[in-house]
């Protein structure tokens, strides 16, 4: 258990994104602020107003009892950053936790107007247009001054510790497994997810699940497809998601010859019986963090196929837990989907492994970790504070985090 220093006040932390839907990072922060919550701890959760339409995630943390702080604009403005700040005092916030590289920018700025300590999370960069580019250049540079950052693989975190000389060395908090609570029975019956998904009983079913996007590498995916349809006939590949991307890959599908072998099933809520009804899950990306839908799939026991980029090496053992393979490497991509086809026992063992390993990235163990953390953050914050050590310190919380069985109130396998 973390110590927490004493005050009056319980601790308040808010965690800062900005999103429209519950995908991957959200799911975690969510899982992380029902677990943490406690009669001494509050954890906030807060978005922007970028659309109409209010966004997903704080209209879900509101259902499940969290509370909420919703800005006008996710826009890099003056009044963004004083709206942010006014709310940080108002509501005495303790830590400021920013996630993704808009929260991280305007936390730091509300950051030193306020005093209030800031922990910028950083999962990766896509560079997926000039743009984004330019943006995620400003988040490096926030990344190199922010006084506490938080990496989910251990190369992140060694890039990003790289630039921070003389800084606080970034701390290592792997996503955790939301599913790890629903041990399958192995092996999975798929016969009854495919009716009920009108997928064909007798195929060999592989699916990708994310964002339509170039670094997601899709299109090495359906090349190695377009290798196999002749030794695996009854293949198909279901790709879940949406994005800028779409028509291309149908495109590309369409030259390949493979159009019929593949589904484009779109954004879905809850891929969880999506992935259950494949035999495999792939994961072609470019470059990546801790991805969650690997994770999800070792937690429902499907084998995985994955790109060795980012913190997949750390969380899959090539050929114990699941296969890895190179980067934009269609031609080995294709061997490995097609060494699981023809050695279903080794796909046994392979899941089995992997659901032994899970037991690394359980909810509890991120839980304790980032309490850990807040600990640390507010010690070191009140030893810099002269004047607002009241508003800076905590008691520590009554009780540990919940195991993630607990919590039933949302599907932690929507899609990412």
């Amino acid at each position: 258990m973390p110590d927490f220093p004493m005050a009056m006040d319980k601790v308040r932390i808010l965690h800062l994104i900005a999103t429209r839907f519950i995908g991957g990072p959200e799911k975690q922060i969510l899982q992380h602020a029902i677990s943490a919550s406690s009669s001494n701890m509050e954890i906030w959760l807060g978005s922007f107003r970028d659309f109409p339409k209010r966004s997903e995630f704080l209209e879900h943390a509101e259902r499940v009892g969290l509370p909420t702080a919703e800005f006008s604009s996710g826009r890099f403005g003056p009044r963004t950053i004083v709206e942010l700040a006014r709310t940080l005092r108002e509501k005495r916030i303790s830590v400021l936790c920013t996630h993704g590289y808009k929260a991280n920018l305007l936390g730091w700025a509300a950051s030193r107007l306020t005093g209030c300590p800031q922990i910028a999370f950083a999962r990766g960069w896509t560079g997926e247009n000039w743009r984004i580019k330019f943006y995620e250049s400003l988040d490096r540079f926030v990344l190199r001054w922010t006084n506490w950052v938080v990496c989910v693989s251990r190369p992140l975190a060694e890039e990003i510790g790289r630039i921070r000389s003389g800084r606080t060395s970034p701390q290592l908090i792997p996503n955790c497994a939301l599913l790890q609570f629903r041990s399958p029975t192995l092996p999975v019956d798929r016969s009854p997810i495919r009716r009920t998904l009108r997928l064909p009983q007798d195929s060999f079913c592989v699916c990708a699940a994310g964002r339509l996007s170039p670094e997601k590498g899709h299109r090495y995916l359906l090349q190695a497809v377009a290798r196999l349809t002749g030794r695996i006939p009854r293949l198909v590949l279901i790709l879940l998601g949406e994005g800028r991307e779409r028509a291309t890959l149908e495109d590309l599908a369409r030259d390949l010859g493979i159009r019929k072998h593949v589904i484009f099933a779109g954004f879905k809520k809850d891929i969880r019986p999506w992935i259950q009804a494949c035999d495999l899950l792939i994961n072609p990306s470019l470059t990546e963090g801790m991805p969650n839908v690997v994770l999800e799939a070792m937690a429902l026991g499907i084998p995985v196929v994955a790109t060795a980029v980012g913190g997949v090496p750390d969380l899959i053992q090539n050929g114990k837990s699941g296969l890895l393979v190179p980067p934009a490497r269609d031609e080995i991509l294709a061997a490995a989907i097609y060494r699981l086809f023809a050695n279903p026992a080794e796909a046994r063992h392979l899941v089995q492994n992997a659901q032994i390993q899970l037991e690394e990235y359980s909810p509890a163990r991120q839980c304790q970790k980032l309490l850990s953390l807040y600990s640390e953050v507010l010690r070191a914050s009140k030893r810099r504070a002269t004047g607002s050590a009241e508003m800076l310190s905590a008691r520590m919380p009554t009780s540990e985090c919940v195991d993630s069985a607990a919590v039933t109130s949302f599907h932690p396998a929507a899609e990412l």
